[in-house]
């Protein structure tokens, strides 16, 4: 790989960093102001709580195709320029709004920008080498999760310390930064002619919306409790300002756990049949999931949390390995999408079934729902067993 190219591979993924790093770094304190600001009902705050943070990841799992298609016809640089301003401009715009309707807004084109991850995958792949695009894209994904993984405990401790605003000036700030460095060290790529895509099935069948669904419901059991902690950490009567400076750590351990899990069980996935492994790691994330309900404390409760995400952040990846020898792009974008999903309706699950009954109510909610997809996977896994499985959590 020449220098040029290196350098792509190298600023684009600092970028994917420092945007996963502000996403997740407000994602943390925003349940905690929305309570602080919003004139409503505890019932409807709640509401509220769960369209603010599902709103982004919905719109990006709707937009997230149309960016990859601007490459055909714009500059894939300037695209990804326009788009880290754009965001940075829009979360400094958050750290001045006392309106719930309005951030709902900023977070939905927010969502709209999730999509420019399409083009930073697109000009890291189109500037690696055959030989290396598995480890410069897994490079890639590896400073996301970084990201996801410390973002929540330094936002929590900005919020706390320097103020809602203070915070997302922050988070601005880092990514106003990564946009300097990439405007000087990345340059424009082209497509290569004559590569094709890979042909292979893509039809959208019963097999392949059960995968969707396992996926799906998997990753509503990871995202669903951000949205939720300040009523967990007030059911444990935990003070605001104490629970506050812990949600991010809580978030931090429970995604190490999930990063740990993933990495072990997918090397364990050469030694057992794949289905097989996706039925004994989902099975034991919704037991743990139910047992939740039975917590005595903050502290059991985050036990049992990390070793549920632990067990459920490997089925994603496990059952791409499944359907990834069977699928060409499309049929995998399509997979792909059931996170998009997850990402966006597991926050709003979690506030509106608080709203209307109990935590207790919710994680059983949550469990039964993964149930319901691992038992249409059970009667119809007849998909071809992968041997390789890739890809974080």
């Amino acid at each position: 790989m020449n220098q040029k190219k290196y350098r792509n591979v190298l600023f684009i993924s600092l970028s994917q960093f420092g945007i996963a790093f502000s996403f997740n770094f407000i994602m943390v304190f925003i349940p905690f102001l929305i309570h602080d600001i919003s004139p409503y009902s505890s019932r409807e705050t709640l509401i509220w709580v769960g369209l603010i943070m599902g709103a982004p990841s919905l719109v990006a799992a709707l937009v997230s195709t149309f960016w990859g298609s601007l490459t055909s016809r714009f500059s894939s640089k300037l695209l990804y320029m326009r788009g880290l301003l754009s965001h940075a401009i829009l979360v400094l715009l958050m750290g001045f709004v006392s309106s719930l309707p309005i951030l709902l807004v900023l977070r939905m084109i927010q969502g709209v920008l999730g999509g420019i991850s399409t083009l930073g995958l697109f000009i890291v792949s189109s500037s690696s080498s055959k030989e290396r695009a598995s480890r410069d894209i897994g490079f890639f994904q590896n400073l996301m999760t970084l990201g996801q993984l410390i973002g929540p405990p330094i936002g929590a401790l900005a919020a706390s310390t320097l103020g809602y605003r203070g915070a997302f000036i922050s988070a601005s700030a880092l990514v106003f930064l990564t946009l300097a460095f990439c405007s000087f060290n990345v340059t424009e790529v082209a497509h290569e002619p004559g590569r094709k895509p890979a042909l292979g099935k893509h039809t959208v069948n019963r097999r392949t919306l059960i995968g969707w669904g396992v996926c799906f419901t998997a990753t509503v059991q990871l995202m669903f409790l951000p949205s939720v902690l300040p009523n967990v950490f007030q059911a444990f009567k935990v003070g605001e300002t104490i629970a506050l400076k812990w949600a991010g750590q809580v978030v931090m351990l429970y995604t190490a756990t999930a990063m740990v899990g993933t990495y072990l069980l997918c090397r364990a996935a050469g030694k057992m049949r794949n289905n097989r492994l996706i039925m004994t790691v989902g099975t034991l994330g919704v037991v743990l999931q139910s047992l939740l309900c039975l917590s005595p404390g903050i502290i059991s409760f985050v036990a049992v949390r990390m070793l549920q995400t632990a067990m459920i952040a490997a089925v994603v990846p496990l059952m791409f390995s499944s359907f990834a020898s069977d699928m060409d792009g499309r049929g995998i974008g399509f997979l792909n999408s059931s996170r998009f999903a997850g990402n966006a309706i597991g926050p709003l699950i979690a506030t509106f079934v608080l709203a209307f009954s109990s935590l207790s109510w919710l994680y059983l909610s949550v469990s039964g729902l993964s149930l319901l997809a691992l038992l249409g996977f059970a009667l119809y896994s007849g998909s071809p067993e992968g041997s390789v499985c890739e890809g974080g959590n």
